[in-house]
């Protein structure tokens, strides 16, 4: 007889030097319940949440990795900066077979709006990140100022679009400066590629932390 196992372990350690109760959850699944897996992992993940998945394979190894996306009931995780695919015990094209799958996720997610900023972008984007998070994602449009070349704008794109969820769509890219859209990107990226140059900005903030830890306006908290 087959037995779910979709048990749920919530771990609440008070920290007494921060005063900051953190919140991890984790889920488990036998492998044959991928398509259980991949859809709560890929909720939380649209939800805002950082989530890590960890597989004990059929061979007897314990794989830990960043969830990038789900396809089906496949599930796409970054590990060491490389995409992997994990799929269920009899799975014949995914790169990891499982026979268990942990889903882990913590605190909550914070949704702020982002009123218009301009300046340096290793500045403005700075401001973005709080003291503690468990990821920092970004949407809004971004105005460049400056002869930022398609090699840098591609580099951004790459990361944004396959090796995180998230997006970066060129809407114009001149001699004087380039104009995207930015869909739950890490700031850390955008700090990376455009912090030398001059941006205008607005938008919303996704921040999955342990509590509200930005001075901007809340739009929605987000729970599990």
């Amino acid at each position: 007889m087959r037995i779910k196992t979709n048990l749920i372990v919530v771990i609440l350690i008070g920290l007494a030097l921060t005063g900051i109760a953190i919140n991890s959850y984790v889920r488990h699944y036998q492998g044959g319940e991928i398509y259980e897996a991949a859809n709560h992992a890929y909720g939380l993940l649209v939800k805002g949440f950082n989530v890590t998945i960890t597989a004990k394979t059929t061979d007897g190894r314990t794989v830990d990795g960043t969830l990038l996306s789900v396809r089906g009931s496949t599930i796409f995780v970054v590990i060491n900066g490389t995409t992997y695919t994990v799929g269920g015990p009899q799975a014949t094209k995914e790169d990891i077979r499982a026979k268990m799958i942990r889903v882990i996720y913590r605190g909550k997610v914070y949704l702020y709006e982002v009123n218009p900023l301009t300046g340096r972008g290793s500045e403005v984007f700075s401001k973005l990140i709080p003291e503690q998070y468990y990821s920092v994602r970004y949407s809004g449009k971004i105005y460049i100022d400056g002869n930022i070349t398609p090699t840098e704008i591609g580099r951004l794109k790459y990361q944004a679009d396959y090796m995180t969820y998230g997006s970066i769509t060129i809407d114009h890219l001149g001699s004087n400066g380039a104009i995207i859209t930015a869909n739950m990107v890490p700031v850390q990226y955008l700090i990376e590629h455009l912090g030398n140059y001059t941006v205008y900005t607005y938008g919303t903030l996704n921040v999955n932390s342990e509590e509200r830890n930005l001075p901007l306006k809340l739009l929605e908290v987000r729970s599990p």
